[in-house]
């Protein structure tokens, strides 16, 4: 019975084993991983869209110029900083055309002396023309130049010279056409005027009006102050401002003729 016992556990013990071992010898070992065989492409082709990125703006990128004059939006978030409103950009103010340049004849009524202040008188001849001069202020000019070389002042009795209305009528050129002298003038006054309208007639003039009246007043005063050593005439002047002026000149004999112009 001893005996027959480790007998017994041997060959149980090796039954096990060679079941074991058959059991594992019909199981099959795994495969070896192949390589996977390169994709083949079949069929019809087709494009796919881009994808939509968003334009994200640099940092310090500098602001495209449509941007600048957008305001931001309001922020509901109380604390946040205040952002500066940007200046809003306004129409241009319309420039003031030039006011037009006549020609001839008589200006615009109105205007005014560009200071503000109270409107020009309107002119009447040769007006916007650079070669044209004022009437009464040329006549008063001229006469000390033109009267001077006459030689009827130096027998003219000291005193008045006289009293005159010189009438002066204008074209729509600005030219004399018609002239008149009317009062009680000397001999050397008269004299004086048709030599001074013929000093100044041939050029174009600008005036109140188509006819001008200046009124003149003449006198002849002894002069000591020229020793007559600078030719027959020393001293010559004359000016015109604000419908009146003034003219004279000095002879070498001693004399001084003055004449006072009015505008009437």
């Amino acid at each position: 019975m001893r005996g027959g016992l480790p007998l017994t556990l041997g060959i149980s013990f090796g039954a096990h084993v060679a079941l074991a071992a058959a059991f594992l010898a019909a199981r099959p070992l795994p495969a070896a991983p192949l390589d996977d065989p390169a994709p083949q492409i079949a069929g019809e082709t087709f494009e796919l869209p881009a994808p939509e990125t968003a334009d994200v703006p640099l940092s310090n990128a500098s602001p495209s110029p449509e941007g600048l004059g957008t305001p931001a939006p309001d922020d509901d978030d109380g604390d946040a900083p205040a952002r500066p409103t940007p200046p809003p950009r306004g129409k241009p103010a319309p420039r003031a055309s030039h006011a037009r340049r006549p020609s001839g004849g008589r200006a615009e009524p109105g205007q005014t002396d560009g200071a503000g202040s109270a409107p020009t008188p309107a002119l009447y001849g040769a007006v916007g023309e650079r070669s044209a001069a004022d009437l009464a202020t040329a006549f008063t000019r001229g006469f000390p130049q033109a009267a001077s070389a006459d030689p009827a002042w130096r027998t003219a009795p000291l005193g008045s010279a006289g009293v005159a209305d010189v009438v002066l009528t204008l074209d729509d050129t600005g030219h004399i056409v018609d002239t008149q002298l009317l009062g009680s003038p000397s001999a050397a006054l008269t004299s004086a005027v048709r030599r001074t309208l013929a000093l100044i007639k041939g050029r174009p003039f600008v005036a109140r009006g188509k006819v001008t009246r200046l009124h003149l007043v003449a006198s002849v005063s002894a002069d000591a102050v020229h020793d007559g050593l600078h030719g027959d005439v020393f001293a010559i002047g004359g000016s015109f401002a604000g419908g009146e002026g003034s003219a004279f000149f000095a002879l070498a004999i001693g004399r001084r003729i003055d004449v006072r112009v009015h505008l009437r």
